[in-house]
């Protein structure tokens, strides 16, 4: 008798630790955000009107990529945003968001210093987030 009440008591210990730890995960509530990268279906964005402006005096360079960035989903308009020209090349970090009608962003990246050679555009990876990360 005393095992089989030893044995309720553990059972009910252990659906009250789970129901709370239920209760605790439920209660979290995570802002919508979007978030994408290359062609992965992911909740993201999507990127058009991409424009490559080559050097008027070489057109062997390009001087910046332009393009427009719209969230697949919702409103959250991209503000962080990446590219890079090659699939094993750097990001780069500094390009210009400028908001447009809705949630577009235009975007400009420009390669003046250092220049990019139009034979080295290999790909355009382009990842982009709507929320600013914390500071660690």
């Amino acid at each position: 008798m005393l095992r089989t009440f030893k044995t309720i008591l553990a059972v009910f210990a252990i659906i009250i630790v789970a129901g709370s730890a239920y209760a605790f995960a439920a209660a979290n509530v995570v802002p919508d955000t979007n978030a994408g990268y290359v062609a992965s279906e992911v909740s993201g964005y999507t990127v058009d009107s991409i424009v490559y402006d080559l050097n008027v005096t070489d057109p062997t360079l390009v001087d910046a990529i332009t393009f427009d960035i719209n969230p697949t989903t919702g409103t959250n308009k991209a503000i962080v945003l990446q590219i890079r020209t090659s699939t094993t090349g750097d990001w780069k970090t500094d390009c210009a968001l400028v908001d447009g009608s809705g949630s577009e962003v235009h975007v400009t990246c420009s390669f003046t210093s250092p220049t990019l050679a139009l034979a080295d555009v290999t790909a355009l990876d382009v990842v982009a987030s709507g929320t600013i990360d914390p500071a660690p």
